[in-house]
């Protein structure tokens, strides 16, 4: 009588267990197989919500455009540059690589993560030159919606603690 309890406490726990396990394995598929082409449909996105919200001309939305198509080659590669880097970094560590390869490995990184905040700096100020006063006035209100929202989601994440 004993082991027909354990046995049923045993298929329970198993059945809780793969029905708790089913909807996190559904969500971090959730993107699979979409590769690059959803990214690039996600900014699209992105970009025409802002010009709606900023109430962009077609003038300002081609050049935008422009600005945005005119280093995407340089940024692909940077960033495909960065993925080698960083999964040279991880078998470096796996292999018990000296540090003096890890420091290399690490500072040409640092190199590109850099440059890459740099291209940030000067999309954004392109983006910036293009706008009138009521819209720069509108973007600095929606960056502020935007790191409000941020702030409220990682509090929550934080056990309810002020992340400022």
């Amino acid at each position: 009588m004993m082991k027909s309890t354990g046995w049923k406490t045993l298929a329970s726990s198993a059945l809780l267990a793969t029905l708790l396990a089913t909807p996190a394995l559904s969500l971090a598929d959730h993107h699979k197989g979409q590769g690059e082409g959803w990214k690039e449909g996600h900014h699209e996105r992105m970009l025409e919500h802002m010009a709606e919200r900023l109430e962009l001309t077609e003038g300002q939305k081609a050049q935008l455009k422009a600005n945005r198509d005119a280093n995407q080659e340089e940024r692909m590669a940077q960033r495909e540059k960065m993925r080698e880097l960083r999964k040279q970094i991880s078998e470096a560590i796996d292999s018990g690589a000296d540090q003096a390869t890890l420091d290399q490995l690490g500072a040409e990184l640092g190199q590109l993560q850099v440059s890459q905040m740099q291209d940030r700096h000067r999309r954004y100020e392109e983006l910036e030159s293009i706008l009138t006063d009521e819209q720069k006035a509108k973007l600095e209100e929606m960056k502020s919606e935007r790191k409000a929202r941020w702030r409220e989601r990682h509090k929550q994440h934080k056990g309810g603690a002020d992340t400022q």
